[in-house]
């Protein structure tokens, strides 16, 4: 006869069963295979069930809190779910990739409970959570970054909070991002060019911006004969190999630094911008600048080489201010200095922006020009203006148009003419001449 009882109570007692009967299967990873069987054998041999549940169902739930993440386990890996965000054992949020964002109708027993399931998924990376450590960063297999706050940092009764980041590599191409209105075609054809032909540009913006998507689909423009050196921080988000019939047909280096609980074991990103150097690259990518890394940055694009990468800021002066402020973490000489170079070595800055229907926009493109006092003058080449923008009936609406108020200097035509690009591809972004009319109709 079945006995009903609550899952709770349930799963005390089935882990009592399988540490006094079967120890093995929960601290042996090659046992864990023989975990779900010992599971039906309990519910088989005492007739427990629990209301909502059929027997199937509730052995794998069992299984999935002895043996993996309890309830977060079938949102983890899936295409579809860009980030899960625990903000107490009993508050939990899933944002979709399309923007939209579901509370979970299940959530932990307790807060002791949330705290157990975030140590064990912290353990993949070796990463410890605890009151004298408490807070942590880790990730799992997969591109999952974890970031985990626990009490005192966060209230005693909402026991945890954590931040589940699943970066999928892009799939979204540069034909989808126009298609998608996220820019003009001409606005792309404009970053393709300066990455091609050799002006380092940086994308700023906030957290699901699109910063990453952007870069990397600007990135599969490049030629195969020319080498690639990413550097990112952690999981990998780019992804640029391409293979065709079992071979690699373009050049790229793929690299993440790799934090040490000893500093003497670190491998940085800035110690891996100043090894893509010795790789002879045709371009270097930086994932993200957000320590020194910024100075080792500028110091290669203002030696010649090529370097995109993206920045936590608002739009161009904010961006440059925020990579002078991360190069004097490493070298605190002048800031006007610092500012200067940081327009120097990136001098077309991309501002992306989630608006608040979800839509991804890029903003503007703007360049900075470097007076000879060595002050900054920047010109917007192209935004998107906002010509409306409405909540109708708890949707928002948003309406705008893509411009391009000003050109490119001359400065940059200049640098660009000396890399090599076409006439015919430049003239696209230059002004055009004006037609002036001699008496008869004559054009001069």
């Amino acid at each position: 006869m079945a006995k009903t009882v609550t899952f709770v109570a349930l799963l005390q007692m089935t882990q009592e069963y399988i540490s006094q009967n079967y120890a093995a299967a929960l601290s042996d990873k090659k046992k864990l295979g023989q975990l779900r069987l010992y599971i039906d054998k309990y519910l088989n041999d005492t007739g427990y069930t629990v209301e909502g549940y059929s027997s199937d169902e509730l052995s794998r739930r069992l299984y999935c809190e002895m043996a993996e993440y309890s309830l977060l386990t079938p949102y983890l890996g899936r295409d579809e779910i860009e980030e899960i965000n625990i903000n107490g054992w009993n508050d939990i949020a899933i944002t979709y990739t399309n923007g939209k964002i579901e509370k979970t109708k299940e959530h932990f027993f307790s807060p002791q409970h949330a705290v157990d399931i975030v140590k064990r998924l912290l353990h993949h990376s070796g990463m410890i959570i605890d009151n004298a450590t408490p807070m942590a960063q880790g990730h799992l297999p997969g591109n999952t970054r974890i970031t985990a706050l626990k009490e005192p940092i966060v209230d005693e009764d909402r026991g945890i909070s954590v931040s589940i980041r699943l970066l999928h590599p892009s799939k979204v191409n540069r034909a989808q991002i126009v298609k998608g209105g996220n820019a003009t075609q001409q606005m792309i054809d404009f970053l393709c060019m300066c990455l091609r032909y050799g002006v380092s540009f940086v994308v700023a913006g906030a957290t699901s911006s699109g910063k990453t998507t952007l870069l990397n689909a600007l990135l599969t423009s490049i030629p195969d004969n020319k080498r690639i050196f990413t550097i990112e921080s952690g999981s990998r988000e780019l992804s640029l190999v391409n293979v065709k019939k079992g071979l690699v047909t373009n050049n790229v280096v793929h690299t993440l630094s790799r934090p040490s609980d000893n500093p003497s074991y670190d491998i940085t990103q800035e110690d891996l911008v100043v090894a893509s150097l010795r790789f002879n690259p045709d371009i270097v990518v930086v994932g993200e600048m957000r320590d020194t890394e910024a100075y080792s940055a500028v110091e290669a694009s203002l030696t010649g080489h090529t370097v995109v990468s993206t920045v936590h800021a608002s739009a161009a002066d904010a961006a440059h201010m925020r990579l002078a402020l991360l190069c004097q973490k490493r070298f605190p000489i002048n800031f006007q200095t610092s500012l200067m170079q940081a327009g120097q070595a990136f001098p077309i800055v991309v501002y992306a922006h989630k608006l608040e229907d979800n839509s991804r926009k890029i903003m503007d493109i703007s360049e900075c020009v470097i007076l000879p006092n060595g002050e900054r003058e920047y010109h917007t080449l192209f935004r998107y203006r906002i010509t409306k923008n409405e909540l109708v009936k708890g949707k928002y609406k948003i309406e705008g148009v893509f411009e391009q108020p000003e050109y490119m200097s001359e400065h940059l035509k200049t640098k660009l003419m000396q890399f090599g690009v076409p006439e015919d591809l430049l003239a696209q972004f230059l002004k055009p001449k004006t037609v002036r009319k001699k008496k008869g109709g004559e054009s001069v």
